[in-house]
């Protein structure tokens, strides 16, 4: 019984560790989509409630306040900038997996992890601009 035990142990663990990985992963792009969406409604309607920074820093901030971090926020015009048009806001940050691999300074795993949102510009904008911080 223990030597089953002791075969198992690792595999189980490992099991456990990757199923809590990916939460705090799926967790990280449910964060992003919905800070996206608040920026990019802000963008849409031409409003920057960072006051002397930037919209993009602005929604960044909102996500490093819920502790993610290495993030780039960007925002884009993809038919163009008149009214009607779409605003699009797009979050990218990586996840590093398996941080027992990083505490023995061994190259570690990373998934992308991409929350993206866009709206109809109903004011046009001249608070913000396009671009990545």
């Amino acid at each position: 019984m223990t030597v089953e035990f002791a075969l198992l142990l690792p595999l189980i663990v490992l099991f456990l560790f990757g199923v809590s990985e990916w939460g705090i992963a799926l967790n990280a792009a449910n964060d992003q989509t919905h800070i996206s969406s608040e920026v990019a409604r802000y963008a849409a309607v031409n409003e920057d409630p960072g006051g002397t920074e930037t919209l993009q820093s602005w929604g960044r901030r909102q996500l490093d306040q819920k502790g993610t971090s290495n993030d780039e926020v960007c925002i884009s015009f993809p038919e163009g900038s008149e009214i009607g048009k779409p605003v699009k806001v797009e979050f990218r940050s990586k996840k590093g997996l398996v941080p027992v691999i990083k505490s023995l300074k061994l190259k570690t795993l990373t998934i992308p992890i991409v929350g993206t949102a866009e709206m109809r510009i109903e004011v046009t904008p001249s608070n913000y601009a396009a671009g990545c911080a």
